[in-house]
């Protein structure tokens, strides 16, 4: 895995995303992932000038190491950055932490499909766009 992290996102665990023991829920991880990437395309959006996003990333595999939980109010951050670009897939990686501990590693790999479910190649725009901030 990179020592270049493109993008962080920090968050507060809440109350819904913990088990009864306090403890966040290992689905959950996949939904701050989730959400660090949003926020990394909105971002890019900006710089872009407005960058189209017609496209949909779906996730077509995912490998994720659980090293330490997450608790109830605690502050994390999730760091991405792009491991790999091919044509019409983004392989991204992920760290989640709290403080200096870490806490789940991650490696997903997303399809570009267009409206019809159908791959397409990843527009121009982004390929240079993630490939200056993350060094793919």
């Amino acid at each position: 895995m990179t020592d270049h992290w493109l993008h962080e996102y920090p968050l507060r665990v809440q109350f819904d995303e913990v088990d009864q023991y306090g403890i966040v829920h290992h689905s959950k991880y996949f939904i701050y992932m989730e959400r660090a990437r949003v926020d990394l395309l909105a971002t890019l959006q900006k710089r872009g000038g407005g960058m189209p996003l017609d496209f949909t990333l779906i996730v077509v595999s995912a490998e994720i190491k659980y090293r330490s939980p997450a608790r109830f109010l605690d502050e994390v951050v999730v760091e991405q950055s792009v491991h790999k670009m091919g044509a019409s897939k983004l392989q991204l990686q992920y760290r989640i932490r709290r403080g200096d501990e870490l806490l789940v590693e991650a490696l997903l790999v997303l399809a570009f499909i267009n409206a019809d479910g159908r791959p397409v190649r990843a527009p121009e725009i982004l390929r240079e766009a993630l490939s200056f901030v993350g060094g793919a």
